[in-house]
């Protein structure tokens, strides 16, 4: 196992603790010809660093979002394919308990056809690292930065849930109140997917209160998710099913499960949940929002 980050102190402390071997660049620790490469980066750094880890044979897992911009993303896409690597991005709640019941019971038809959607993430930037003073971190940086890129999860969550879409609205704010004002804090988007359904997606980082939820609406019922309630409930016209989250669930459960899930599909051949392409959808639909945020800004 090799790794190499720019703190030497940190990755010196990690290559100690889990036996690794520590490279001061990323092309030293490629010249070990590893199977897999983590990218785990900022976003801005992204692109870059997956291409070269493509280009050495590695498959690779990079952290969401895909990148801060479409640059170099069909390229590399392209590049993957080439070079026969699985490449996957890293959208956690995918592997939650809750999200994965929900997708589950879309696929099996439980609500027939999906007429809607509301998808929501309200948290709370200056809580998330409380050992990091967040107006240095690259969530504040308003290009590569932002609410919208941050929390793209519910992005990925809806295009998971209802297939390919096409952003029709959105209304930003930015996070003057956690005094980031060139920041987009917060953004509603409206969805049109393929299907017909459409969604609305919910993006915020200036919430002090933690929510996390979505409602799915077919025609012949209703599924809820609440990760606060810890629940996913299938209501029909005359009865209710509870899936309950497992007693003592883990949340770094999901980042295990994602981790399982790209190096089984290297191991197995098998069919990545998280690929480049739906990345990128996500990505576009994100960053075309953005486009809002400096006439939001200059509305605060």
């Amino acid at each position: 196992m090799v790794i190499t980050d720019p703190d030497e102190n940190r990755m010196n402390a990690l290559a100690q603790e889990i036996g690794a071997i520590a490279f001061e660049s990323l092309e030293e620790a490629l010249k070990e010809k590893p199977d897999a490469v983590f990218v785990c980066s900022p976003s801005s750094l992204h692109i870059q660093q997956a291409k070269l880890a493509v280009e050495s044979g590695a498959n690779v897992f990079i952290e969401k979002p895909l990148s801060h911009s479409l640059t170099g993303v069909d390229d590399l896409i392209s590049l993957a394919k080439a070079k026969r690597v699985k490449a996957f991005v890293g959208c956690n709640m995918r592997f939650h308990h809750g999200p994965s019941i929900v997708k589950k019971l879309i696929d099996e038809g439980r609500i027939g056809k999906i007429i809607g959607a509301e998808v929501y993430t309200g948290s709370y930037l200056p809580d998330w690292r409380p050992k990091q003073d967040y107006k240095q971190s690259y969530s504040a940086d308003p290009f590569s930065g932002g609410a919208i890129l941050d929390c793209i999860h519910e992005i990925d969550l809806a295009l998971w849930y209802l297939g390919s879409a096409e952003i029709k609205n959105s209304e930003i704010e930015s996070a003057a109140s956690i005094d980031l004002p060139e920041v987009d804090g917060s953004a509603d988007l409206i969805l049109q997917h393929s299907s017909g359904a459409v969604s609305k997606v919910h993006l915020s980082f200036i919430e002090k209160e933690y929510k996390r939820f979505c409602i799915i609406k077919g025609e012949s019922g209703t599924i809820k998710w609440d990760i606060n309630s810890k629940k996913v409930e299938l209501i029909g016209s005359d009865s209710v099913e509870v899936y309950d989250e497992p007693d003592g669930y883990d949340m770094n459960q999901m980042y295990l499960e994602e981790a399982k899930h790209f190096l089984d599909a290297i191991a197995n051949s098998a069919v990545l949940s998280g690929t480049l392409e739906e990345a990128r959808e996500a990505l576009e639909i994100a960053i075309y929002a953005k486009k809002e945020v400096n006439l939001s800004v200059a509305r605060h």
